[in-house]
């Protein structure tokens, strides 16, 4: 009985020393991360999206452009078999679909809350301070280390957000986004460039003649 007690004893401090050891690995991670972004005024790079949609047990895959720009800009271009663009200027979201001639408004502060998982890109969301970071993982090759942010609060409605973070350099290179129905989101960018000067002009939207444009209710 001494040597199972002993065996047990030792088995559980070594997974609380596994467990401690993960958080702060996972600790220093996101100081690395936050560090870059915080250093980050804009970015641009090519973006694969695949949706995987519970209810349809089916996968779509679109690719196109994305740019983002602190604070709160941010403009989506898919342009496949459904037509997206997604804008962003910092004080309103536009989500715009040539197909159905409707452009969907949204206040931006509505959308963004710091706990949505894409705020963080946004530069709205702070890691550390709006999620609770585990390591998840890595990749086969060594070179991306995943990181599953779980937000601390309204965790009923916004979902789970995975990164793709590369090891040496700290750079975000995708997201897996689960959302409470089943449905996973999943991004990957390629051709990042970095602090490249983009114009605000690039964020503004203008609701094409003849479209449809739709208010969010207020307070929704």
């Amino acid at each position: 009985m001494s040597r199972f007690i002993l065996a047990f004893g030792v088995g559980a401090v070594l997974v609380l020393s596994l467990s401690v050891a993960n958080a702060l690995e996972a600790d220093d991670v996101v100081t690395r991360v936050q560090a870059r972004y915080d250093a980050t005024h804009d970015f641009t790079a090519k973006v694969i999206q695949k949706l995987r949609v519970a209810s349809l047990d089916k996968t779509l895959t679109s690719q196109g452009t994305v740019a983002f720009k602190k604070p709160g800009r941010m403009r989506w271009e898919f342009k496949e078999d459904d037509p997206q663009i997604i804008v962003a200027d910092g004080t309103t979201l536009w989500f715009y679909r040539p197909q159905e001639q409707q452009v969907f408004k949204a206040p931006f502060d509505a959308a963004f809350r710091s706990t949505t998982p894409i705020s963080f890109l946004t530069g709205v969301g702070r890691i550390a301070q709006d999620f609770d970071v585990t390591l998840n993982g890595e990749s086969a090759d060594g070179k991306l280390l995943y990181l599953q942010l779980v937000p601390k609060r309204d965790v009923s409605g916004v979902g789970v957000l995975r990164l793709r973070i590369t090891r040496d350099s700290a750079d975000i290179r995708g997201a897996e986004v689960y959302d409470p129905l089943g449905n996973v989101s999943i991004l990957e960018f390629e051709d990042v460039q970095r602090n490249v000067g983009l114009e605000d002009s690039r964020f503004e939207f203008e609701a094409p003649a003849g479209v449809d444009v739709i208010s969010a209710p207020i307070g929704e």
